[in-house]
Parts: structure tokens; C-alpha cells; sequence
């Protein structure tokens, strides 16, 4: 056979072939996809320590870079102190400018420059320069090192396969800007992790990285910057995880707490409260001035307010004979919570051994506050309010009077050593240089309640009166005359329990006496709905479902009474 009859044997079924259809297969988009993905994923081989260290020692006398080698080496290697203990590239002017400028001659080659530029970008995220120790030149420095990387950031891709921590610089730049997680803040708050989490997969970010201390910091003031109902709803998540990270609880707690205070009407938040106290201590003790000297005086004030409040709750409700019975004395002291300077209390035997979890929460609050209480009966306590020159007393017993002294010639008691309750003896905190001598009695002395006495007293003998809630509305005006319950003069209660002499009435509390037309305009402004049911022998009632103190304030001295869940009648 020639070879022109063996060719067209061998060619003769290409025309077949050539009208016959290919069979699809997307099995090398695959393996394509996989080499991709691969190529990558693949990090680049690790840098030995010790080799970073001896490279680290040679730059340092020589200042020259000598090949790419030495310059991934220096890159990785910059923070590697050249004696133990000794000083290291990122801290040293010369030397850092000398290394930025040896890796710049590979700017416009990305496969190589990139090589080095891995380095400083580890480097960057492991070196914080906002530490405790930290020299001036290597704050100073790691910012150049940030604004560096910035702009260098479009040299590190070139036109073929990037690997993914390259893809994750170009996209999260802003890693290298003054507010570098500012932009993770939504999503983590909202529990959405992926990015943030691939990006410190990518580059290789650690938990001991300052820039997870900014993740936390970031969320925090993502939320001050919400409405008021969305940022009360992170606070709980918030305050959880400030709680293990002892760095970063008095800037975030900081942030937190003057953030609140701006809440309108600033609700109670006993997490927040309670944090506070823990981590910073007692507001207005001095010996504490310093933990709080970071936050606004009128955070500081809210906090001061709460914690007081909780104090006044504790002791008529654990501590006092009261319980959870009886609210009357509780209430009358919470309406003078921000009247109070001090708080201390003298805590009896029973209350000092307690160890149920109430008791023993509640003395770790009162830490710098008590004394110890020697009395016969060992469930007595003590609760001591200084307000202004005047130190109250009010015992746990409730057939106890409540004992008010001048502290301005002294006290017959000091409250840094153990105190007792007999009558004038030596430190005791009932004596006869007493200035008020008050019963816890309705219908004495020409009163209706022991609460109108009280008020009345603590007004016109000492100048003290309820103030205003942190937060709370001043815009309706609150009379300080009690109503009385006969025109005849209103008896005091002195030291000795003599009377004294009626004192005139003010201008103001003449406005504010009791008249249907005071009472329609009040509930007017304050939207209240009057119903009068005298005509058909009833009560005539202001509605108000729920009780509130500027209400209060107002009806209790004109002689209303208050029912839960309907409102004030008389």
C-alpha cells in the first residue's frame, strides 16, 4: 500500500467525527476551581524565629537590605528585640525608615512585594502601640507603619490569582484607617461574625491583637450612636462582654455609662448599675474618685442615684423589721434619695453573718459603708443619711423614732468603730443632743400620717427637702406645704418634743393649696383624668394607673390617698 492509499484509510471516518456532538463534561471546571481555590488558600511557607532574629541583628549594624530573603525576614521579624530585652526595629526611627525604604524598591514587582509586605501587615495588627510601656517612638512609628500600608495596599495584586489574604486587604482597607472596625460594628451587634472572621482568618489576626479589643470598643460606640430604645437593647450584650476583658472595662464602661445618662427620663438598668459598682466601687466615695473621674458628673450622679436607691430599698425590705409589707418608710426615703450626701449602716449580728446570697451581694455594695452594731437584739440595723449638717437615724425596728443630730458641733457618735443603741451611753446612736426625735405614728400631733409630719420637719427645722430624680421632668412644680387636716397651728417636733410655732406660709405654697380649680389644673397638665363622685356620696379621684412621685407630691399633702391600680381619691 502507497502512502497516499494508507492516508485516506486512516482519514477516512474523520468526516464522521467531525458532525458528531462533543459530550459535555464540566469535570476540569472542577479540578480548575480546585487548583484556583488552592492556589489561593495556600499560605506562604512560615518564617523560621530564629532566622527573623539573626537577620534582625545584621540590619540592625548594617541598615541594608541585601536581597528579598533579608527583606521578608526584616518584615516578619521588626518587632524582635535584638538582646533580650533590648530594643527592636518598629521602635527605632533610623532603622524603621531604613527597612520601609529597602522593601519599597519591590513596589512594582506584587508577587515579590507582597512578600514583604505579609510581614509588616502581621506586624502591624501583633504590636500595640496604645500599651502600657510603650515608647513614643514606637506609637509614633506603628502609625507611619499604618499609613504605609495603607498606600502601599494597591501594590500587593497583580493580573493572575491572588491569594485570599491579599483579596481580604484590598477589600477591608479600612483596617488600616484611624477607625479600622467601625464598619464590623452593625453586623456584630446584630451577631452576624462571618466577615470579621474570615478577615482575621485571612490575616492571620489573633485574639491577643489590639484589634479585637477595637471590635469590642467599635460595637459599644456603634451603639451610643443608636436611638435610645435600640442601645438599652445591647447594653445587657455589651456589659457581657466587657465583663472577662479587664483592658478594656474603663473605656467601654465609660462610654456606656455617659451614653445612658443622656436617655430621656434615664430608667434604672441594674446590670449597668451593678457593673459599675463592681468594677469602679462606690460612686461617691472619695477613695473611688479616680475610677470615676472618667465619666461625666452626671453619669456619675445616675449611678450615685441608683445605687443609693438601692441601698434605701435593702434596708426596708432585707434589713428592716418592714419586709416586703410594709413600703411606707421606703417610699418616704426614696422621694430624698438625691437630698442624701452619705450612706452607712450599722448592721447587727444576724446581718453580719448572713450568708444567704442577698446578704452577702449586699456587703460587698455596703464595702467602705458599715460599722458593726452592738445590741442585745441581734436582728437590729441601722440606716445613717447625712444630709447637709443633719445625720438621720432610722432603726430597723419600726417602734423605733427616728433620731436626727447637728452635725455641726459634732456627733456622740463615730461611725469607724463598732456602735450600740443604750440610751446616751458612750458611742451609741440614741442620745439626748439629739436635734429630731420623730415617731413612725399616723395621728399625732395634729397630722394625718407620719409622712406629712416628717416632711414638714425635716423643711422647716433643717431646710431639707426632696430634689429632683436625675432624669426626671421639672416641669411641674411641687407645693412644700402639707395639707393640714385642721386651721389650727401645726405643732413640730423638737428635740425635746415641745412645740413650736407655726411658720407662714410661703407665696408658693399659697398658690398651691388645695382648690378644685389647683387640682383641674394640675391634672390638666400632667394629663390626669378627674372624676367626681361626691355629688352621689363617693370619693372624688384623680386616675393614674400606676403611682409616680411628681403625683405624689402633690395629692398626698392635699389629702389624697392612693390605690393601686385606680389612682388618688378623697
Amino acid at each position: 500500500m502507497d502512502a497516499l492509499t494508507h492516508l485516506r484509510a486512516i482519514t477516512s471516518g474523520a468526516e464522521a467525527l467531525r458532525s458528531r456532538p462533543l459530550t459535555a463534561c464540566d469535570e476540569i471546571d472542577v479540578v480548575l476551581s480546585q487548583l484556583e481555590s488552592a492556589a489561593k488558600s495556600a499560605g506562604s511557607p512560615p518564617v523560621p524565629l530564629d532566622l527573623q532574629q539573626q537577620a534582625v541583628q545584621r540590619f540592625w549594624q548594617s541598615l541594608r537590605i541585601d536581597s528579598l530573603r533579608e527583606g521578608r525576614l526584616l518584615s516578619f521579624g521588626m518587632c524582635l528585640p535584638t538582646t533580650p530585652g533590648g530594643p527592636c526595629v518598629l521602635e527605632d526611627g533610623r532603622r524603621f525608615s531604613a527597612l520601609l525604604d529597602g522593601v519599597d524598591r519591590w513596589m512594582n514587582e506584587p508577587r515579590r512585594f507582597r512578600r514583604c509586605y505579609q510581614g509588616l501587615v502581621a506586624n502591624y495588627f501583633s504590636y500595640d502601640a496604645q500599651g502600657p510601656g510603650v515608647p513614643a517612638s514606637g506609637r509614633e512609628n506603628w502609625t507611619r507603619l499604618r499609613r504605609f500600608l495603607e498606600d502601599r495596599s494597591k501594590n500587593i495584586a497583580d493580573t493572575g490569582i491572588n491569594p485570599d489574604w491579599v483579596e481580604s486587604t484590598l477589600e477591608h482597607k479600612q483596617v488600616f484607617g484611624d477607625a479600622p472596625c467601625a464598619r464590623y460594628a452593625p453586623a456584630m451587634l446584630r451577631g452576624e461574625t462571618e466577615a470579621v472572621n474570615s478577615l482575621r482568618a485571612n490575616l492571620g489576626i489573633d485574639d491577643s491583637s489590639w484589634f479585637v479589643r477595637e471590635l469590642v470598643l467599635a460595637q459599644i460606640a456603634g451603639a451610643t450612636e443608636e436611638t435610645d430604645g435600640v442601645f438599652e437593647q445591647h447594653l445587657p450584650q455589651l456589659l457581657t462582654i466587657l465583663a472577662p476583658n479587664h483592658v478594656l472595662r474603663d473605656r467601654g464602661l465609660g462610654l456606656l455609662l455617659d451614653r445612658h445618662a443622656k436617655v430621656v427620663q434615664t430608667p434604672l438598668q441594674p446590670l449597668l448599675r451593678d457593673a459599675a459598682v463592681a468594677w469602679w466601687g462606690n460612686p461617691w466615695l472619695r477613695s473611688n474618685s479616680m475610677r470615676w473621674g472618667g465619666v461625666s458628673p452626671h453619669a456619675r450622679a445616675m449611678v450615685t442615684e441608683w445605687l443609693k436607691l438601692e441601698f434605701i430599698e435593702a434596708f426596708f425590705t432585707l434589713l428592716a423589721e418592714e419586709g416586703i409589707g410594709d413600703r411606707r418608710r421606703l417610699e418616704f426615703w426614696k422621694r430624698y434619695v438625691n437630698a442624701i450626701d452619705q450612706i452607712h449602716f450599722a448592721l447587727g449580728a444576724d446581718a453580719l453573718r448572713a450568708s444567704s446570697r442577698d446578704f452577702v451581694e449586699l456587703r460587698k455594695k455596703m464595702t467602705g459603708l458599715t460599722v458593726e452594731l452592738r445590741d442585745a437584739v441581734s436582728s437590729n440595723n441601722a440606716f445613717v443619711m447625712t444630709m447637709g449638717n443633719l445625720v438621720v437615724v432610722e432603726f430597723s425596728g419600726r417602734a423605733n423614732a427616728l433620731y436626727g443630730y447637728d452635725a455641726g458641733p459634732g456627733l456622740p457618735f463615730d461611725l469607724t468603730s463598732a456602735v450600740s443603741t443604750t440610751v446616751n451611753a458612750s458611742n451609741s446612736l440614741k442620745h439626748r443632743s439629739r436635734q429630731l426625735w420623730l415617731k413612725h405614728q399616723d395621728g399625732i400631733r395634729g397630722w394625718d400620717s407620719w409622712e406629712q409630719m416628717f416632711e414638714e420637719t425635716l423643711a422647716r427645722k433643717c431646710g431639707i427637702q426632696p430634689k429632683a430624680r436625675v432624669g426626671s421632668s421639672r416641669s411641674v412644680q411641687v407645693p412644700r406645704t402639707p395639707a393640714r387636716v385642721s386651721t389650727a397651728a401645726r405643732p413640730l417636733a423638737s428635740a425635746s418634743g415641745a412645740e413650736t410655732r407655726r411658720a407662714p406660709a410661703s407665696a408658693s405654697s399659697l398658690h398651691f393649696r388645695y382648690s378644685r380649680e389647683n387640682l383641674d389644673k394640675f391634672a390638666l397638665a400632667l394629663g390626669l383624668d378627674v372624676v367626681d363622685r361626691t355629688g352621689q356620696g363617693g370619693a372624688l379621684w384623680v386616675r393614674s394607673v400606676t403611682w409616680d412621685e411628681r403625683i405624689e407630691h402633690v395629692l398626698r399633702p392635699w389629702g389624697f390617698k392612693f390605690k393601686v391600680g385606680k389612682g388618688w381619691w378623697k
